[in-house]
């Protein structure tokens, strides 16, 4: 082959394998996965979460944290669609481009970060930083979580920092991690507490009586734990509004060989879930249309309506079921007819699957009210990705050719009548009083 042909394969096979992968990810973002990794951590006791991965089509680069090279970016565009930033435990400080201000510019981008905490050590300081960003408070060093009635009894007889948790109680979101509650959970490691953040929220926390303390001091009855009971959270997600997410897992451990091959474990469906969620494999809805129109007309999105006529709105939405997109069914979609403030909150009903995606569609009359007015569908809920679409329209007022003219309205007719009947009466007077003229009186006779 010559040099001009090897040229050519080699500009066009870039783009070529960007499309192959792409066409072969089940991943919505795509998939390419950036792995951070201590050279201290042995990869073959996390070989289970990775297979699983690399089964689901992941193209994983493992590099190492303090690695000169390693950028989130490449000339301003992500290098990469996901990262897994696993805590070191010999490094003390995390590269300068796995901060937490790049880490938060990877996710303005739409990247997705699932970050899993060293159980036996504290959280470094970019770590900390970033998490605090997302409005999660991370524990002090050398924490532990412990569960007097619900422990391992042969991996902790006496610590009782192995935890077993059931799912069925545990999962605050099981419609986001199904796992079947047959199964237990084996988590050791710490916990962290939540903030007020809107967009984050709980997927895994321990039971009423686990709490979090430090085993090299002393915990007195007076002493409160850094967070106990319910509020102990192990898992915990964020979805930014651009729709990039990212999850912090307390302890790497729970995703360990180990704790997957436990017996009666649901630890690899737990790994499953969260990476299929964190990397939008799971948990993704968008908008294929949204049209609105006069009712019983075939004219689609125009501009101006008048007030109290009826409109038909109808949007589509599909969901990625993992390998295709499939119609997504709700009954809580709903559509706000807004000027300054909502005049109308309408639920969309579904009306039929229009092949991989389902119409939703609702007619309602025009408001008496003529302004500028915005069709506005915001549909946001726990576990499925944003979906916001805003159309603005004019509404105007009837033209004055447009008005209803009196013998169009029933209730007006005695009003006509009563104008005719006066008209009539008003005739006949002016005949009578010209037509009719004083009576004649007979003169008298004079002598």
């Amino acid at each position: 082959m010559t040099p001009f042909g090897r040229g050519i394969i080699r500009i066009l096979g870039f783009p070529l394998l960007a499309l192959v992968s792409l066409a072969l990810a089940l991943s919505t973002t795509g998939s390419k996965l950036l792995v951070v990794l201590d050279p201290s951590i042995n990869k073959e006791d996390y070989s289970i979460f990775f297979d699983d991965l690399k089964g689901r089509d992941f193209a994983i680069d493992f590099r190492n944290a303090n690695d000169p090279h390693l950028s989130l970016f490449n000339y301003g565009e992500r290098a990469y669609d996901h990262v897994i930033l696993t805590l070191p435990p010999t490094q003390k400080a995390l590269g300068p481009n796995l901060l937490a201000k790049p880490l938060l510019e990877f996710m303005t981008n739409g990247g997705n970060v699932l970050v899993l905490l060293n159980p036996n050590e504290h959280a470094l300081g970019s770590v900390r930083e970033f998490a605090r960003e997302l409005d999660i408070h991370l524990p002090f060093r050398d924490t532990k979580l412990v569960d007097h009635l619900h422990f391992d009894t042969v991996a902790s007889p006496n610590l009782h920092d192995t935890v077993i948790l059931d799912p069925a109680t545990s999962l605050v979101a099981p419609s986001i991690l199904p796992v079947a509650t047959s199964k237990k959970i084996v988590y050791s490691g710490s916990a962290f507490a939540l903030g007020n953040n809107q967009l984050l929220f709980p997927i895994l926390r321990a039971s009423d009586t686990a709490y979090v303390y430090d085993p090299a001091e002393e915990l007195l009855a007076s002493d409160s734990p850094f967070v106990s009971g319910t509020q102990a959270y192990l898992v915990a997600g964020i979805q930014a509004r651009n729709n990039a997410r990212a999850v912090i897992v307390a302890s790497s451990s729970m995703l360990s060989n180990d704790a997957i091959d436990a017996a009666d474990s649901a630890n690899r469906e737990l790994a499953a879930g969260i990476t299929k969620w964190t990397f939008q494999e799971s948990g993704v809805i968008k908008l294929e249309s949204v049209t609105h129109k006069l009712t019983n007309t075939a004219e689609k999105n125009p501009q101006i309506y008048r007030v109290k006529q009826n409109i038909t709105y109808e949007a589509e939405i599909s969901e990625w079921s993992g390998d295709n997109w499939v119609p997504f069914v709700a009954d809580d979609v709903q559509l706000e007819f807004t000027m300054l403030d909502p005049y109308y909150r309408l639920t969309l009903t579904p009306v039929d699957a229009n092949g991989d995606s389902e119409l939703y569609a609702t007619t309602f009359q025009a408001p008496d009210q003529h302004g500028m007015f915005t069709f506005h569908l915001n549909y946001k809920r726990t576990g499925l990705s944003y979906v916001e679409d805003k159309r603005t329209v004019t509404l105007r007022h009837f033209g004055h050719n447009e008005f209803l003219r009196s013998f169009e309205i029933p209730n007006a007719y005695p009003y006509i009548a009563s104008v005719v009947v006066v008209v009539v009466a008003w005739v006949l007077f002016t005949v009578l009083w010209v037509f009719s003229g004083p009576e004649k009186v007979p003169e008298k006779k004079t002598q």
